[in-house]
């Protein structure tokens, strides 16, 4: 079988990207076996919806997608040329209304979580330099959920998009978030690479992580994917042999919110370990051969599963195209966010990536002197 085109892999990242986030909300905060309880073996969104859940509202992305959106308008602006100074002049366009086909235009401000409008507010003081807007942030997992485009953009070349990624991902965040940021960006530039095994994109993702704790959380996750038959067997012995014992089983308690399932506080996590490892222990054991069972693996895991699910859909899209995404998942959620033109963005972006590849083969020619 024929290598996806440059083409096909980035929109095979960025819809499977916003498909993992608008699947694994349904997840998010819940415990795995409060989703196994509440919602059996669901296979996609139609189950979800025979299931009543969420409504009208399934199928929609979360804010993950949104500060991607806003990161994918800043490197077709400026057609690939992009760091953590031209980001933070994009934040300020995020109260700038979107043209939304299916009704009122879209304030993507309103549609973020609180922490990301911190920076945005930072952003408006002009004497805080633009790559020290994410001091003081809390550690969390907002750098990873949006930095996908950096990986596609760098394709090929996964140092520069670890680089890259720690360098814009200082716009709101800091210290070991960025770290894994990078690891996820430089795994999706390597998936660029005809030759690439799902052995190589692991160890890419696990190598330009650089940071120490977080690659010795995620290489005990990798080794525990080795250990098991399918997916299923890596949750539950995940929450058994990795939360609680390498790293803690809560790092976020929201004060006062008790789970009603399982008495105790929510099921949530800001370690960014939490989002890469479980991605890439899936993408070991489906072989890098099947986004559907990645894809609801990465949901049904619980915690912060948005985006688990949405960094395992763009990984996958990424190694395999958009053919690998389920086409009735495509369908289901590029009807509900249209507003996004996640189809057209795309093509622009695969655009930008070709003219760069081109750029630099080009280049290299002058410099030998070929």
């Amino acid at each position: 079988m024929a290598a996806p085109t440059v083409r096909d892999r980035v929109l095979g990242a960025v819809i499977g990207s916003a498909v993992g986030d608008a699947l694994g909300v349904v997840a998010e905060t819940k415990h795995y076996g409060e989703v196994l309880q509440n919602y059996g073996d669901f296979r996609g969104f139609r189950d979800l919806e025979a299931l009543g859940v969420r409504g009208k509202e399934l199928g929609k992305v979360t804010d993950d997608t949104v500060l991607s959106d806003l990161l994918l308008d800043c490197i077709i602006r400026h057609r690939g040329i992009v760091d953590a100074h031209l980001f933070a002049a994009e934040w300020e366009r995020f109260e700038d209304p979107v043209d939304n086909p299916d009704g009122e235009p879209v304030a993507r401000l309103n549609r973020v979580h609180w922490i990301e409008r911190i920076p945005y507010y930072r952003n408006r003081l002009r004497e805080i330099p633009k790559r020290e807007f994410g001091h003081g942030e809390a550690n969390a997992t907002n750098a990873i959920m949006f930095i996908g485009p950096v990986g596609l953009l760098c394709a090929g070349d996964p140092h520069r998009a670890a680089i890259l990624a720690a360098d814009i991902t200082a716009v709101n965040q800091h210290g070991r978030p960025r770290d894994v940021a990078a690891g996820y960006a430089a795994a999706l530039a390597r998936c660029f690479d005809p030759a690439a095994t799902v052995e190589d994109i692991v160890g890419t993702g696990l190598e330009f992580t650089r940071d120490r704790k977080h690659v010795q959380e995620m290489d005990a996750m990798v080794s525990l994917a080795r250990q098991c038959r399918d997916c299923d067997e890596f949750i539950r012995r995940y929450y058994a042999e990795i939360l609680g014992h390498l790293i803690p089983f809560q790092d976020l308690r929201h004060e006062g919110g008790i789970n009603p399932w399982s008495g105790e506080p929510f099921c949530v996590t800001w370690n960014s370990s939490e989002i890469l490892g479980p991605a890439l222990a899936t993408f070991l054991i489906t072989e890098g051969d099947d986004a559907a069972e990645m894809i609801l693996a990465c949901t049904k895991i619980g915690r912060d599963a948005d985006t688990i699910a949405r960094c395992a859909g763009g990984l996958i899209g990424a190694y395999r195209g958009l053919s690998a995404i389920p086409e009735d998942w495509r369908e289901y959620v590029l009807a509900r966010n249209r507003w996004l033109r996640l189809e057209e963005k795309s093509e622009q972006l695969a655009a930008i990536i070709e003219d760069r590849i081109r750029d630099t083969s080009d280049l290299a020619r002058r410099i030998l002197g070929r």
